[in-house]
């Protein structure tokens, strides 16, 4: 990762590519940052001899490929003119190539779709984020749940290096957008015996539980680190990834760390990134701890 290196966005050609590109120039102009356009062509599939395959001219494949991107970066250029943007077609598998261009970045954009009913968020988006050198940003948007003016930054924190990295990259975003962070801390609970699914987080008043004043020592730092930033507590007893992305719902953004096992010992954070990423109808950025 490079804290000066560009915002890179991975676009398929969907429909959803359009929202996916528009919040990563959003992000990258709010960071003063280049943009960078790539596509992943996978043709992995051609090095397998089955020879009653057609054939297809991956030359064609691949200007079909730089075009797209050509076009999206003009009409970026076009809206945003003081923007450096480049493009990129890359070759391969895409979350390894994804990997691959994230080292020299500041920050990766992917988008998934929301899941409708029992659908669910598809793994691509997962997968990424857990291989990728530096933080992902998996963009989804629920046209049911418009962001509200005054939606805050949401962070998980569970006492881990990966969280307490997390916690400082939610709050630098906060500041960038000019919104209030909300720092959730959750201890699990025992699985509901009526089998009632997901219920809405229950606030705790344990707030000397030595977990729950790790998280409130953790809140203090970060207002003491951002001047004028409205930070709140919320400190629950839920599902860690259940308390996330009910807390989260309507959020501007919600981040995560990529794993940890911490002092608090409430967040498995590699298992509740993952399900924040498949759940959370709101964008999530996926924060890995360099350490």
């Amino acid at each position: 990762m490079r804290a000066d290196g560009p915002v890179v966005v991975a676009l398929d050609g969907s429909p959803h590519s359009a929202l996916t590109l528009d919040w990563a120039v959003h992000e990258a102009e709010r960071r003063h940052a280049a943009l960078l356009l790539v596509r992943v062509l996978d043709d992995s599939w051609q090095t397998m001899a089955w020879s009653w395959y057609p054939v297809v001219d991956t030359a064609d494949l691949g200007t079909e490929v730089k075009e797209y991107l050509d076009a999206q970066a003009r009409q970026v250029e076009e809206r945003h003119p003081d923007l450096t943007v480049e493009v990129r077609a890359l070759h391969g598998r895409v979350v390894p190539c994804l990997r691959d261009v994230s080292a020299d970045a500041a920050l990766l954009v992917v988008g998934a779709r929301v899941r409708t009913g029992s659908a669910r968020t598809g793994s691509t988006g997962v997968h990424v984020a857990a291989h990728a050198r530096c933080p992902v940003a998996v963009v989804r948007s629920d046209p049911r749940r418009p962001t509200a003016v005054d939606a805050a930054v949401v962070v998980g924190v569970d006492g881990s290096s990966a969280s307490l990295v997390a916690a400082r990259l939610a709050a630098r975003e906060a500041t960038l957008l000019g919104r209030p962070l909300r720092v959730v801390h959750a201890r699990p609970t025992i699985p509901d015996p009526f089998g009632r699914g997901s219920l809405p987080p229950v606030a705790t008043d344990d707030e000397e539980h030595p977990t729950h004043r790790a998280a409130t020592s953790v809140t203090d730092a970060l207002r003491a680190e951002n001047d004028g930033l409205a930070v709140e507590l919320a400190l629950v007893d839920d599902d860690p990834a259940d308390a996330l992305v009910h807390l989260g719902t309507g959020a501007a953004l919600l981040v995560v760390g990529s794993r940890g096992l911490g002092s608090f010992r409430g967040m498995l954070l590699g298992s509740v990134s993952s399900a924040v990423l498949r759940d959370a109808t709101v964008p999530v950025v996926v924060v890995h701890d360099d350490g």
